[in-house]
């Protein structure tokens, strides 16, 4: 069987996916991005069943969001993801989402590392070496990833210890629940005006059941516009960075 370098997964927005403007919410493009990855590397024999025997695991260690709208309810949206590159440390994986009519709704970028159980680092591809990866040249016309600063001194700081339900099989606090945990800072006065067009995170560290985390806001440096996030670990080590730039959302 040919192993296909494109794959796609269609879905429709329910009322309960929805948030409270009735729009796919960040955390939810987050959660399909994850999916369909899944499912791609799962078809192309390099998903968790194929990983797992070398004890590693993929982990999603940059996204950058990119959308010109979002779908609403029962709204049909069609998430299509392909392979770019990937080497040794690394794999960079695009998407595009798009309407039940073909037109875009925003795109997608993301890094993935995959993490050895054993020492809690990342591991090394070299084994995988021997099971090609289907490279697509199809573009993506987001910026990848820049590097985040760190909030200012005159950050916001908000703190938040883990609980049960912020943690995944990997036993550490799951990639949504960090993301969750950022939009959170903002009222619903803001998300009822304010749509967030471009989302940057970064993944640093793992967090872990009932460690209790700083979030820092603040309005970033003119060299990198938006507001700027991080989530400090008790020892000061930086667990998360990110940015979102907003826009005025469209009429509900």
């Amino acid at each position: 069987m040919t192993k296909q370098p494109q794959y796609s997964h269609s879905y429709i927005l329910t009322a309960g996916e929805s948030d409270a403007e009735g729009r796919m919410p960040l955390t939810l493009v987050t959660e399909r991005v994850i999916e369909v990855a899944t499912e791609h590397a799962n078809a192309l024999n390099i998903g968790y069943d194929a990983l797992i025997k070398k004890n590693i695991s993929w982990v999603l260690s940059r996204l950058s969001i990119e959308m010109l709208r979002y779908p609403r309810i029962n709204g049909n949206y069609t998430l299509t993801t392909w392979i770019e590159s990937y080497n040794r440390h690394f794999s960079e994986r695009n998407f595009v989402m798009t309407d039940a009519a073909g037109d875009i709704l925003g795109h997608m970028r993301t890094v993935w590392v995959a993490m050895d159980f054993a020492t809690r680092s990342v591991a090394d591809l070299t084994s995988l070496e021997s099971i090609p990866f289907p490279l697509d040249n199809a573009v993506c016309p987001i910026e990848k990833t820049p590097r985040i600063p760190h909030p200012g001194a005159d950050a916001t700081t908000e703190e938040y210890t883990f609980r049960y339900r912020d943690i995944d099989f990997n036993r550490h606090v799951n990639t949504v629940r960090y993301l969750d945990l950022i939009l959170n800072h903002w009222t619903l006065e803001h998300f009822d005006n304010m749509a967030a067009w471009r989302l940057d995170i970064m993944f640093h560290n793992e967090c872990h059941f009932g460690e209790t985390v700083a979030l820092r806001v603040a309005e970033g440096p003119g060299s990198c516009p938006g507001d700027i996030c991080e989530i400090v670990k008790p020892d000061g080590t930086r667990a998360v960075s990110a940015r979102i730039l907003w826009r005025p959302c469209e009429t509900r």
